[in-house]
C-alpha cells in the first residue's frame, strides 16, 4: 500500500502502548445526520449529548478530551504514537492521521489502531499521491465514487469512531483545495462554490451508502486555520451545518517568531466558528507551540523572554471557550519544533498535566 506524502504546510520499533482500559469517545455532541433529514436529522451514532455546556471541571485540561498526531503515524505504522504515550505517561485514545486518496485505509497502522481500540481523526487530503489534486468538478461528477465506497467501507469496519477531516484549512494557501494555492501541480478548486459542492458531495455519498455499511461510526469535521491567508474567507468555504458534525481550528503559536497567548490566539477563530449558527462541538485538531529556547529549523533565533512550558500551562488552565471539547497535539518537528518534548521544561508541564489521564 503506498505511503502518502507529508502535508504541504509546515504543520503537517515500539512496544504496545499503555494499557487500553480508559473510557473513550469522541465528545458528547458529535452527531451524524441521517440521509435526507437535513439539519434536524436523526442522531445515529457518536455517543455524545447535544447540550452546549462545557464539561467536567472549569479549565480546558479537565473538560476536554486529548489526542495526538505523532509524526508520521499511521505510515508505515503507529509506533510513534505509542512512543509518545510512554513519554507522557498516558494513553492518547484519539489518534490523528493524515492520508491522501491514494490510500483506501492504512495497512499496519490501521490494524494497530483497531487492535488498540483507538478512535481516529483523519485529515483526508484530496490528492492521489500527495501531489496530484483531485478536481472537485470530477468528484461531484461521480468520477471518484469507487474510491469513496472503498474508503467508507474500510472506515466503517474500524471498530472505533472515525472523524473525517476533509480538505482542511481551506482558508490558508498551503493546500490545493484552497482557491489561492499557488503550487505547480494544479488545484482542486477554482472557486469556493466548487469547494462547498465537493464537501457536500462526500457527505451525501456516505449517507447514501449507509444502508450497506457494517456500522455507523463516521462523522465529518470542517476545519479552518486561525486566520485567512488568501482572498477568500473561511466563511465562504463553509459547506453548511447540515453536513458538518464537528467544527475545528488548527492552532500554532510561533510562526516566524510571532507569539500570542492561548487566549488571544483562540479568540478570533472561536468567535467565527460559533457565529456559523450551529451547535456543533469545537475541536482544536492541530495544536502546536514553537520552542523559543533554541534556534529552530526555520532559523528563528531563541527568545529567552518567552516560554513554551508557560504557554502550555496557560493553555491547560484556560477557562474560556466552553464549546471546545477536544484538543489534538501536533507532535512533530518541522520548520518549528512543535513536539511536546521540545525542551525538558515543556515536557515536564505536559507530563504533569496529562500523565495517567487515560489508562
Amino acid at each position: 500500500m503506498p505511503t502518502p506524502q507529508p502535508p504541504w504546510t509546515d504543520h503537517a520499533d515500539a512496544a504496545p502502548p499503555v494499557a487500553a482500559t480508559a473510557s473513550r469517545g469522541l465528545g458528547r455532541r458529535v452527531v451524524l445526520r441521517a440521509a435526507g433529514l437535513g439539519a434536524a436529522g436523526v442522531l445515529i451514532g457518536a455517543g455524545l449529548s447535544t447540550d452546549s455546556v462545557a464539561r467536567g471541571g472549569r479549565n480546558l485540561l479537565s473538560r476536554a478530551d486529548w489526542g495526538a498526531y505523532a509524526s508520521r503515524e499511521p505510515f508505515p505504522d503507529c509506533n510513534s504514537h505509542f512512543t509518545l504515550e510512554r513519554m507522557i505517561g498516558t494513553r492518547f485514545p484519539r489518534m490523528s492521521w493524515f492520508s491522501t486518496w491514494g490510500v483506501s485505509w492504512p495497512g499496519t497502522g490501521g490494524e494497530q489502531a483497531a487492535a488498540g481500540g483507538y478512535d481516529v481523526l483523519i485529515a483526508w487530503q484530496p490528492t492521489t499521491d500527495g501531489r496530484t489534486p483531485i478536481r472537485f468538478t470530477d468528484l461531484v461528477a461521480g468520477r471518484h465514487d469507487e474510491y469513496l465506497e472503498r474508503f467508507y467501507t474500510r472506515a466503517a469496519n474500524h471498530p472505533g469512531k472515525v472523524v473525517v477531516r476533509f480538505a482542511h484549512e481551506p482558508n490558508g494557501t498551503g493546500y490545493p483545495w484552497s482557491v489561492d494555492f499557488r503550487g505547480t501541480t494544479g488545484k482542486c478548486v477554482e472557486s469556493t462554490d466548487e469547494y462547498v459542492a465537493g464537501w457536500r458531495y462526500v457527505v451525501d455519498f456516505y449517507r447514501r451508502l449507509l444502508p450497506r455499511l457494517p456500522r455507523r461510526n463516521i462523522s465529518f469535521c470542517w476545519c479552518i486555520t486561525t486566520r485567512d491567508r488568501g482572498t477568500a474567507t473561511a466563511e465562504q468555504y463553509f459547506p453548511g451545518n447540515d453536513v458538518v458534525d464537528v467544527l475545528a481550528m488548527d492552532v500554532y503559536n510561533g510562526y516566524g517568531g510571532y507569539w500570542a497567548s492561548p487566549r488571544s490566539l483562540l479568540a478570533a477563530p472561536y468567535a467565527r466558528l460559533t457565529a456559523l449558527g450551529g451547535d456543533q462541538p469545537i475541536w482544536i485538531t492541530e495544536l502546536g507551540c514553537r520552542e523559543p529556547s533554541k534556534t529552530e529549523n526555520s532559523g528563528v533565533r531563541p527568545d529567552k523572554s518567552k516560554s513554551k512550558a508557560q504557554w502550555m500551562q496557560q493553555l491547560f488552565d484556560l477557562t474560556d471557550y466552553p464549546r471546545i471539547e477536544a484538543v489534538y497535539f501536533f507532535h512533530a518537528e518541522r520548520a518549528h519544533d512543535w513536539r511536546l518534548n521540545s525542551s525538558p521544561e515543556a515536557l515536564a508541564v505536559c507530563r504533569s498535566a496529562l500523565a495517567g489521564r487515560y489508562r
